[in-house]
């Protein structure tokens, strides 16, 4: 069913002789419905509250405004409670800040929501969740059409990812009205098919909980995580523990120059499901938030480490190929448990890292572990603080490793050929040691 238009809004001014002045045809006709004497009730600076004396009585049809009042005097999650347990249909409408929201109920339940809040419209919403691009959103918005029908229908966001954002909205809309402390409040009954937003079903004791529990949590989450805009990077564990998949999520996606909302938008969460897992990985010592990126390798240092991992995995693939197809299977079994060792001096670097099938290891996520080490720590793990040195040395040790595997297993002609090929294609290596 199509939702009808909405009706319009009438407005008056009043100059400052005290004067009342209709915007249109349209206000003096509804205010000439009512002449008579009316008694100015005070009010909040920004609410006229007028009642007739002496009360005539009479009916109107909806939408009609059946509750008002002051943010300032009344907490308006009492006001929302009370809508919810008396099965309320209507349009909340909250005007705080110089902004505008708007909460829609049927039978006491959150239906859809509005806002003029920047960062709240359905368009930033689906870009903060990173479902699209803004360049998407202002191509859609150039229609003229619904914009989240018009990317769905552009194969820029499914179906399901637009209710994501729809709900993400909802819940956006109803925790910025719960932190409001100053404005005004309006409650218009009427039809939620006639209010016109999109319609979905949302508990409303449900966003109640959870607005005021990310109230209460969020002051504890920021002493870790300051913000969305807040840098992060990793850090090595004194002791590692198992995490959830949603934390491997995030974590695989912090690499030292990228924001807390950067790192939300790449894993499709909002920001503060993001901060409550990126504060559990801080507080397990997996990251940690800072004023500023990490400052990028130079040039000569991201080469020779470049050409330390590429050389590195080159002798590696030479292992595996002497290894041959049956050896190959038990030498990775063997591998898992010696790059996992948290005992190791090089157990910074190996974390999470696994092997290819060919024995190489990425190199990304070398690098991206290494970037991570803080210099005290890394002069701890290499007294001369070369990074360089550190990468070399723990590859030299993991090809070791796979040599003594390989070798245990081969006859000896060809564990003689093999050792002989990776000690030349290393002592080829061996200027990379240390840093020119």
């Amino acid at each position: 069913m199509t939702a009808k238009p909405p009706p319009p809004r009438l407005t008056l001014d009043l100059d400052a002789h005290g004067r009342v002045v209709p915007g249109d045809d349209l206000a003096r006709r509804a205010l000439a419905d009512r002449a008579g004497r009316f008694l100015l009730l005070p009010s909040a600076p920004d609410l006229l509250v007028a009642r007739r004396v002496p009360a005539a009585g009479g009916t109107s049809r909806p939408p009609r405004c059946v509750l008002a009042g002051d943010l300032s005097a009344f907490p308006i999650a009492d006001l929302v409670a009370f809508v919810h347990q008396s099965r309320l249909s209507g349009r909340l409408e909250v005007a705080s800040a110089g902004r505008e929201r708007s909460i829609v109920f049927k039978n006491g339940e959150v239906t859809g929501a509005i806002s003029e809040a920047a960062g709240e419209r359905i368009g930033e919403i689906a870009v903060r969740l990173g479902f699209v691009t803004q360049a998407q959103v202002g191509q859609a918005m150039r229609s003229g059409r619904p914009l989240g029908k018009t990317l769905v229908e552009a194969g820029a966001l499914s179906a399901a990812d637009l209710w994501k954002c729809f709900h993400e909205q909802v819940s956006a809309v109803f925790h910025s009205i719960l932190l409001a402390r100053e404005g005004v409040f309006a409650m218009l009954d009427g039809p939620p098919d006639e209010l016109h937003v999109t319609p979905l079903s949302v508990s409303t004791q449900g966003l109640l909980m959870d607005a005021i529990r990310r109230i209460d949590e969020m002051s504890l989450f920021q002493s870790r995580i300051p913000g969305p805009q807040a840098w992060l990077r990793r850090r090595e564990p004194r002791t590692p523990v198992t995490l959830k998949p949603v934390e491997q999520k995030l974590l695989e996606r912090v690499d030292g120059r990228g924001t807390v909302a950067e790192v939300a938008a790449a894993a499709h969460l909002n920001e503060f499901d993001a901060i409550k897992v990126l504060f559990h990985l801080a507080e397990a010592g997996y990251v940690e938030a800072t004023e500023a990126p990490l400052a990028p390798v130079s040039g000569a240092l991201a080469e020779r480490l470049g050409a330390i991992c590429e050389g590195m995995n080159g002798l590696f693939r030479a292992i595996a190929a002497g290894a041959g197809a049956a050896g190959l299977e038990p030498l990775l079994a063997a591998s898992r448990p010696f790059l996992a060792d948290p005992g190791s001096r090089f157990a910074p670097l190996f974390h999470d890292v696994q092997p290819g099938r060919d024995l190489t290891i990425d190199p990304a996520a070398l690098l991206l572990h290494l970037e991570a080490l803080e210099p005290r720590r890394l002069r701890e793990l290499e007294p001369g603080g070369d990074p360089g040195r550190y990468l070399f040395e723990a590859l030299t040790e993991l090809m070791f490793f796979y040599l003594f595997q390989a070798i245990e297993k081969l006859p000896r002609a060809a564990d003689e050929a093999l050792a002989a090929d990776v000690k030349r294609r290393f002592d080829a290596l061996q200027p990379l040691r240390a840093a020119p």
